[in-house]
């Protein structure tokens, strides 16, 4: 795909919401091409420019918002009328103000489960969703995550120094939402540090730089502020009420495409299955590789979006 393109057409813009948040918004492409919006994982990550290499720059719109709190958008990694229910009306907001009728949805980890939430409550808006690497938000997913093997025990340790399993975990992750709130500047740090190098060593990925600037420290604090905040409370919806949701969404005959990694550890593949069970006529992809959307990974998700455009319309 011709990615040197998007600079040329990108543009940034901030949406207010009536309740006072500010969320930045990238948008990749031109206004007449197919429409699709895209939700981080996380919680509380952001968006990132590589997202846009997914897509066509001739032929999509593609619309990157960071979900509130989280990357770009203000104010920063707060809690404040931070909800599901509240990042659900976000995106219609978003869809409105740019005037787009109906849009293909794609989702990535917690953003696939953000994104049938989003399609299970306004289904004329949506009209495909492609689901990458899908967390269902029970308790055994968080269990899942925190009991991994190795890196994924640490994140416990990054609370209390304990890496004990569930349901301590929930008591340690309330602790930790507590801490990055109203913890003293030292202890934020030092639960976000560890986190995020626990999570770094999961994903496989190189340890952060030493040398940063403070607000480069503190963006870790930012994010898992909103990730323990979520994660404790099963994002405000459950594996259950998800999976109700993709039955209803399988209902509806949605063009649907679940891709997971044959390797992630993040989001067990067993996610997948249940998921193609609640939506049978979903094209399930299993894909080398573990939970990132890089590689052949990055390359399923280019195909899907293009093999569900013609669905898309705006």
């Amino acid at each position: 795909m011709p990615t040197s393109d998007w600079p040329a057409i990108s543009a940034r813009f901030n949406l207010r919401t009536p309740d006072g948040h500010c969320l930045h918004v990238r948008q990749c492409g031109p206004d007449s091409g197919e429409p699709w919006l895209v939700l981080h994982g996380g919680p509380g990550s952001g968006c990132t420019p590589s997202m846009a290499a997914w897509f066509d720059p001739l032929r999509h719109r593609a619309v990157l918002p960071d979900q509130r709190g989280a990357g770009g958008s203000r104010p920063a990694g707060t809690l404040r009328r931070n909800t599901v229910t509240a990042l659900l009306a976000d995106l219609e907001q978003l869809r409105i103000a740019l005037g787009i009728e109906r849009w293909g949805v794609v989702g990535g980890s917690w953003g696939a489960a953000l994104a049938l939430a989003y399609a299970d409550r306004f289904p004329d808006a949506v009209s495909a969703l492609v689901l990458r690497g899908a967390f269902l938000t029970g308790f055994d997913d968080v269990q899942a995550l925190f009991n991994a093997r190795g890196a994924g025990r640490d994140l416990l340790q990054s609370v209390d120094g304990r890496a004990e399993g569930f349901p301590a975990a929930r008591g340690r992750l309330l602790f930790a939402t507590d801490m990055l709130q109203l913890g003293t500047t030292v202890q934020k740090l030092n639960i976000a540090t560890a986190w995020q190098r626990a999570e770094h060593r999961l994903l496989g990925l190189r340890p952060p730089v030493r040398r940063q600037t403070w607000q480069q420290r503190m963006a870790p604090v930012r994010k898992y502020r909103l990730q323990a905040h979520y994660l404790y409370r099963r994002a405000g919806l459950g594996k259950a009420a998800l999976l109700r949701a993709a039955t209803r969404i399988g209902a509806r005959g949605l063009p649907v495409t679940l891709l997971h990694g044959q390797e992630d550890k993040v989001c067990r593949p067993g996610n997948a299955l249940r998921l193609s069970a609640a939506i049978p006529h979903a094209r399930l992809v299993w894909v080398p590789g573990g939970h990132l959307a890089e590689g052949e990974m990055a390359r399923a998700l280019g195909a899907a979006i293009r093999a569900s455009a013609w669905s898309v319309g705006v």
